[in-house]
């Protein structure tokens, strides 16, 4: 079987299921709604009367025949005010409650028992739109029957060319106000809950900020919501007694716009080519310009008008009946072709647009229920399935919220899972990069231990040995030197050691060193630290620097001052700076040593950190300063 067949083959089951569920539906409430008897009498007699209700001269009782839900018709004369029908009926048990049964109750002027005026249960209408078919209930009051025949005597205004009384029965009180209340209920209640509900699931469908490729399906869902909505207000519950002709427009303008509306909406919401698209536009046009012309054409002339006008109103009920009918078949075939998919949602908007078939069939056929044919459909089930049609679409906005959801949802445990990834993937490059720059760390600084071994350690040892070679041996000289070569290596190792640590460790090891050379010198020595003990280091390159200016400034110190003491102190400077001290109690600095090669390395090697050199010197001592930013 091919896939077209098959998907042809379950499209079809489903529009069968979706008919019988619809039609299950009809006759469960059309039951409820319609007393058994109300197709009892083939005819009733009825009199035309004038304006001071007596009958019209040489006019006897005329018989309207029964012509199924249109109730009982016959052509009447064109004068007259009020259309008489006389209907007898027999009572057995006048003490048994009864009660007259309409099942439209448009146009009517009184109810009569025996020639007895009686008073309807509900005295005032609730529909009062231009199209009403609200039904009538009069409970018959014991003390004005009488036990054999009893007649009861109809009043309606009489209208045109026909004169109409709808179907009624006549019968115990509990059945037909039970029909009456479930007529009410279909015909009312349900209706205006299905207004509010279209209203809600319109003002949810403008609250929502659609995708840009659901905003064409949504603008029409809500035209075609809305024009349902206006169409049950207006030609329903709207007490405003419009023209004939304006009625007539606006029923036509509303078809035009439901069946536009509905039609779009199914074509975006299946998927449609574009194709699809324009048909709809080009059939709609068409129609719109045949029913307009139509519309115009009859206002010239009256013979025209009863020709053309009551066409047009048909012809658009023909357009609603084609664009609903091809509208679910489209529908099942759609639920067919995806396996189900939004089978629920799609059902009940297949039920909901098989009631706009029904009902515009209705208006000018019987039609009866398959599962009962001698039940026929006197409901307007369009506004019936108004709350029905609502929560649908609102099933389909839950399903797409939770669609959404559930995207958004599979879609962040995709990019958390690749995020993941990711971060590992950083992780293990951050991590060979480390490595990388550890090792290139550890090359240079192999490198620049090599230099700084050549070039300082190396020189001096060389210089030594040179003086060694000539045998022009200064004992204390070799001795200064070799101190000099030890100092230095023990710095290089010091800046090593401590660097990572921070700069409060690195000035420990430093005070560590020193602190036996001073003494030994004689000098008294202090050494402060007011750091922060998490002050972190420069790096062990701007360490070493920092340790060869301060060994130099005590190596000064012990060597030129002339004083007994020498004092450190480390402490900072404002917020973003460091300052370190290095002061004795002796005469000054020497000329020689102030402008010497000494003090400008010193200051090179600052200003290759960052850093400053300031002297104070007097007769009374010298300052070393040693400014240095925060690392």
């Amino acid at each position: 079987m091919g896939l077209t067949m098959r998907t042809g083959l379950i499209a079809l089951l489903l529009l069968v299921l979706s008919q019988l569920a619809f039609w299950a539906m009809v006759t469960v409430a059309e039951r409820q709604a319609r007393p058994a008897d109300l197709a009892s009498r083939p005819f009733v007699e009825f009199q035309v009367l004038d304006e001071n209700d007596q009958p019209l001269s040489g006019q006897g009782p005329i018989r309207a025949a029964y012509q199924g839900t249109s109730g009982y018709r016959a052509d009447a004369i064109e004068q007259g005010a009020t259309d008489r029908f006389s209907v007898l009926f027999t009572v057995t048990d006048k003490h048994q409650p009864l009660a007259f049964f309409m099942a439209i109750r448009e146009n009517l002027k009184a109810v009569k028992v025996n020639g007895i005026t009686v008073q309807p249960d509900v005295p005032l209408p609730e529909l009062q739109g231009p199209i009403t078919s609200e039904p009538a209930y009069f409970p018959l009051p014991m003390n004005v029957l009488q036990n054999g025949t009893n007649i009861l005597t109809i009043e309606k205004d009489h209208a045109g060319m026909v004169s109409v009384l709808p179907e009624f029965s006549i019968g115990p009180a509990r059945e037909l106000a039970s029909a009456y209340r479930w007529k009410n209920r279909y015909l009312v209640d349900i209706p205006l809950a299905g207004v509010a509900i279209l209203v809600f699931t319109i003002a949810l469908c403008l609250a929502v900020n659609w995708p840009q490729e659901d905003r064409g399906r949504m603008h029409w869902l809500i035209v075609f919501l809305g024009s349902c909505m206006m169409f049950t207000v207006t030609m329903t519950f709207n007490p405003v007694n419009l023209p004939f002709t304006v009625t007539g427009a606006l029923i036509v303008l509303f078809q035009l716009t439901i069946g536009l509306s509905l039609s779009k909406f199914i074509a975006f919401d299946i998927g449609a080519p574009r194709k699809i698209h324009r048909a709809i536009g080009w059939i709609t046009g068409l129609a719109a310009t045949v029913l307009g012309l139509m519309l115009a054409a009859a206002m010239f002339r009256d013979d025209w008008f009863e020709l053309l006008f009551p066409m047009a109103i048909w012809r658009s009920f023909s357009f609603v009946i084609l664009m609903a009918a091809l509208a679910v078949i489209a529908l099942c075939w759609a639920c067919a072709a995806t396996g189900g998919g939004r089978l629920l949602e799609r059902m009940i908007l297949a039920i909901c647009l098989t009631t706009f078939v029904v009902d515009r069939l209705s208006s000018s056929f019987d039609i009866q229920s398959p599962f009962d044919p001698s039940l026929p459909i006197s409901l307007y089930w369009s506004p019936i399935v108004g709350p029905l049609l609502g929560l649908g679409m609102i099933l389909s906005l839950a399903r797409q919220a939770g669609e959404a959801r559930r995207t958004v949802v599979d879609s962040n445990r995709i990019l958390a899972a690749r995020l993941e990834q990711q971060d590992a993937e950083l992780a293990r490059s951050y991590e060979a990069q480390k490595q990388m720059r550890e090792r290139q760390v550890m090359l240079e600084e192999r490198q620049r231990i090599v230099r700084d071994m050549h070039d300082g350690i190396g020189g001096q040892l060389l210089g030594l040995m040179m003086q060694v070679k000539r045998r022009d041996t200064d004992l204390g000289s070799v001795e200064q030197g070799l101190q000099s070569s030890i100092a230095d290596l023990r710095l290089i190792v010091d800046s090593m050691d401590t660097a990572e640590a921070g700069l409060v460790e690195s000035l420990r090891a430093f005070e560590h060193r020193v602190r036996p050379q001073i003494e030994a010198a004689r000098f008294a020595f202090t050494f402060r630290i007011d750091l922060d003990e998490a002050e972190p280091g420069p790096g062990p390159r701007p360490t070493l620097h920092i340790l060869r200016v301060l060994q130099e400034a005590v190596t000064n110190a012990i060597r030129h001052s002339g004083g007994g003491a020498i004092d450190i102190v480390c402490r900072y400077q404002g917020s973003e700076r460091i300052e370190i001290t290095v002061g004795d109690d002796g005469r000054g600095l020497p000329e020689a040593v102030s402008g010497g090669r000494g003090l400008a390395n010193m200051r090179h090697r600052l200003a290759t950190i960052g850093g400053e050199l300031n002297i104070d010197s007097s007769s009374a001592g010298a300052q070393i300063r040693v400014n240095l930013p925060r690392f």
